[in-house]
C-alpha cells in the first residue's frame, strides 16, 4: 500500500497512540491565547503531557502563549519539528501540509473537524503520517487507563500516563473511577488487576496540575477540593467493588499513588519497586493516603513513612504489610496473573459477601462484628453455591458455580 493510500485511511485507536508516542516537539498551527477556544485547550493539556509544544500566529500582536514563544509561521521555527497540529479551515490544510513537509516534520495532523484529502495526499506523498479529524487531547486522554480482559474473566487496567508518571491527575482519576464502576456491573469481570506502564507505578497527584490552579480568583480551593473528592471516590471505588482488587506494582509509588496500592484488595511488586508517603518533605502532609496506609499497617511504621517522607524498599514494603510479597520484575505479570486466575475460580457470590464484610467488621467492636459476620455466615450457607461448594468437597468432585 503507497503511503498516500494508507494516509487517507482510518488509523486504529493504537496506531493513534503509536504515532503520539513517537514525537516530542509539535508545531501547533492557529494556537490561540484565548482560554475558552479549543486550540487553546488543546496547546495546554499537550504541555501539561510532557511534550514541546511551539505555538503558530500569525498575528504580530501575539508574542506568548502560556510563556511560550509564537511564531508567525512553521518556517520562521528554529528548531526540528515532529508533528504539526493545524485548527485552521479545511480550505487551508493543503498549503500547511506543504509547508510541514518542507520544514521536515513526519506527522501532520488535522483537528477535529478538519479534513482535506488534497492536503494528505500532498503530506502522504512526502513521506509524512497523517491523521485528520481527530484530538491529541482527546487520544491522550482515552489512552491514559488502558483496559484488556482475557477468557478466565480477569481484566486489566494499566495506567499509561508515563509523560506525568502516571500521576492522579483529574483526567486520570475520571477515567479511573469509571473503569472500577463499569466493571463492577460487568459479570465477565471476575478479578481486577490494576497495573501501569513505564518506571512509576503511580507518582500521586500531578503537582503541576494543583499549581496552576492557585491563579484562580479562589487560590485553588474549588480544584484542590474535586481533586480529593475524585481521589477519595478511587479509593472507595476499589474497597467497595465487588471484585478484588489486586494491585502489580513494578514501578515507584508515592503519595496518593502508595495510597491507590493500600486501597487494593491484594498487591504484589516486583522486587525494584519502591513505596513513600513524601508529602511532609513539601509541606502538605500525606492526609489521605493516611487513610489507606494506616489501615494496612501498623501505626509505628505507617507514621514513620508519613512524618520522615522517606522511600522504602519492595521488601520492607512486604515485612510491614503493604504488599503481600516482592516477586522478581519479570516474573511479576505472570506471578499476578496466577493470583488472579486463581481467586477468578472461585464463586463471584461467594467472593463479593467475603470482601463486603471484611471490610465492614473490622471497623466495628469485636461483638459487633461477631454478631454481624454470623449473620452474613448464616445468609451464605444458604446461598446454591455454598450448597454446590460443599456437596463437590464432600463427593470429591469440581464445583460447578452459578455464581449464585
Amino acid at each position: 500500500m503507497s503511503q498516500t493510500a494508507s494516509s487517507n485511511r482510518a488509523h486504529s485507536d493504537q496506531e493513534i497512540l503509536e504515532i503520539l508516542g513517537s514525537v516530542n516537539t509539535i508545531a501547533m498551527v492557529g494556537a490561540s491565547a484565548d482560554e475558552s477556544k479549543p486550540s487553546h485547550q488543546v496547546f495546554r493539556y499537550l504541555t501539561e503531557a510532557g511534550y514541546r509544544v511551539i505555538p503558530v500566529n500569525p498575528r504580530p500582536e501575539l508574542t506568548e502563549i502560556l510563556g511560550h514563544k509564537v511564531y508567525p509561521s512553521l518556517q520562521a521555527i528554529d528548531r526540528p519539528i515532529d508533528m504539526v497540529d493545524v485548527f485552521r479551515p479545511s480550505e487551508e490544510l493543503p498549503d500547511f501540509a506543504r509547508q510541514a513537509a518542507e520544514v521536515g516534520a513526519k506527522v501532520f495532523w488535522g483537528q477535529l473537524g478538519i479534513r482535506s484529502e488534497d492536503a494528505a495526499r500532498i503530506a502522504g506523498d512526502a513521506g509524512l503520517k497523517v491523521v485528520m479529524d481527530r484530538c491529541p487531547k482527546i487520544e491522550l486522554g482515552r489512552s491514559i487507563v488502558q483496559r484488556s480482559q482475557n477468557s478466565d474473566g480477569i481484566l486489566r487496567l494499566t495506567l499509561n500516563d508515563q509523560r506525568r508518571r502516571n500521576a492522579l491527575s483529574l483526567d486520570m482519576l475520571s477515567l479511573l473511577r469509571l473503569a472500577l464502576d463499569q466493571a463492577a456491573l460487568e459479570p465477565s469481570v471476575r478479578v481486577i488487576v490494576l497495573a501501569a506502564n513505564g518506571p512509576a507505578f503511580c507518582a500521586g497527584h500531578d503537582l503541576k496540575e494543583m499549581t496552576r490552579a492557585r491563579q484562580a480568583p479562589d487560590h485553588g480551593r474549588a480544584f484542590f477540593a474535586d481533586t480529593m473528592a475524585g481521589c477519595s471516590a478511587v479509593m472507595q471505588a476499589i474497597v467497595n467493588n465487588p471484585k478484588p482488587v489486586i494491585a502489580e506494582v513494578g514501578g515507584v509509588a508515592t503519595a496518593a499513588g502508595c495510597q491507590l496500592v493500600a486501597s487494593c484488595d491484594l498487591a504484589y511488586a516486583s522486587s525494584d519497586a519502591r513505596f513513600a508517603t513524601p508529602g511532609v518533605n513539601i509541606g502538605l502532609f500525606c492526609s489521605t493516603p493516611m487513610v489507606a496506609l494506616s489501615r494496612n499497617v501498623g501505626n509505628k511504621q505507617a507514621m514513620e513513612m508519613l512524618l520522615t517522607g522517606d522511600m522504602i524498599e519492595s521488601d520492607q514494603a512486604a515485612a510491614i504489610g503493604l504488599v503481600n510479597r516482592v516477586v522478581p520484575a519479570e516474573q511479576l505479570t505472570e506471578y499476578t496473573t496466577d493470583i488472579a486466575r486463581k481467586i477468578a475460580g472461585k464463586s463471584s457470590m461467594t467472593l463479593e459477601t467475603g470482601k463486603k464484610a471484611f471490610y465492614r467488621q473490622r471497623e466495628m467492636p469485636l461483638a459487633d462484628a461477631y454478631e454481624y459476620t454470623s449473620n452474613v455466615m448464616v445468609e451464605n450457607m444458604l446461598k446454591r453455591d455454598a450448597e454446590e461448594g460443599i456437596n463437590a468437597f464432600l463427593e470429591k468432585r469440581r464445583a460447578q458455580w452459578l455464581d449464585q
